[in-house]
């Protein structure tokens, strides 16, 4: 499926197709779903496991604006290969990706050329789907992530249900692309950087809250060594 778009700027009347997580942007900045195949949970256990993870960490992250209306994903991309130490910029991702302002970018191009520059290092990245609405899981990924790997994770949710976006985006269904850099067990939130220039920045979401709006199918980027 094809998605279409609907004008420009922060209005938009036209949904975007549901899939797994990989970013076609439409306008403004938006990171619908591509069209890779998700990666069973069976096969993304968390590791290592978390006995000793941290209540709570944060990372400490250099926050990026996207360069245009379209790099959500590779803004959000550039921002997780920092925290291993990859200095890329937003444009390269973008021309590695495909990125495209009609066609934003699909994460069938995404995810090789994150794990093109994490092999290397001995880690890779996979789009399990199991953290759909579940609150736990996300934060055991996300805190497993962070707090044990000292990694920020890429999370695709749906922009206009973001609670800094309500009542400032029309339309339903709008993919974006967001990196989690912290995360307080105790307080059951977590630490994230939207890359949208309007209303991003550093935000502090409840986890049940996050989600129950990312993207279904296949809605971070999980990291794990390999």
């Amino acid at each position: 499926m094809k998605n279409r778009r609907a004008g420009t700027g922060v209005a938009l009347t036209a949904a975007v197709t549901v899939g797994v997580l990989g970013f076609t942007a439409v306008s403004p900045a938006y990171a619908s779903p591509g069209t890779p195949t998700p990666t069973p949970s069976s096969s993304t256990t968390p590791t290592p496991k978390g006995l000793f993870t941290p209540l709570k960490y944060q990372l400490n992250l250099k926050g990026q604006r996207q360069e245009t209306n379209y790099f959500c994903v590779p803004a959000s991309s550039s921002m997780s290969l920092s925290t291993f130490g990859v200095n890329v910029s937003q444009s390269t991702l973008a021309k590695k990706m495909k990125t495209t302002a009609s066609a934003g970018t699909r994460g069938v191009n995404a995810l090789p050329v994150v794990n093109a520059y994490l092999k290397s290092r001995g880690y890779k990245v996979t789009s399990p789907t199991d953290a759909d609405g579940n609150a736990v899981v996300l934060m055991n990924r996300v805190s497993g992530n962070i707090g044990d790997l000292r990694r920020a994770p890429v999370l695709a949710v749906w922009m206009e249900q973001l609670p800094w976006n309500k009542g400032k985006i029309k339309g339903t269904k709008v993919g974006h692309a967001i990196i989690a850099y912290g995360y307080d067990k105790t307080a059951g939130t977590v630490t994230v950087y939207d890359p949208w220039k309007p209303t991003g920045g550093t935000h502090t979401i409840k986890a049940s809250v996050l989600a129950g709006i990312l993207q279904p199918g296949g809605n971070m980027y999980y990291i794990s060594k390999l």
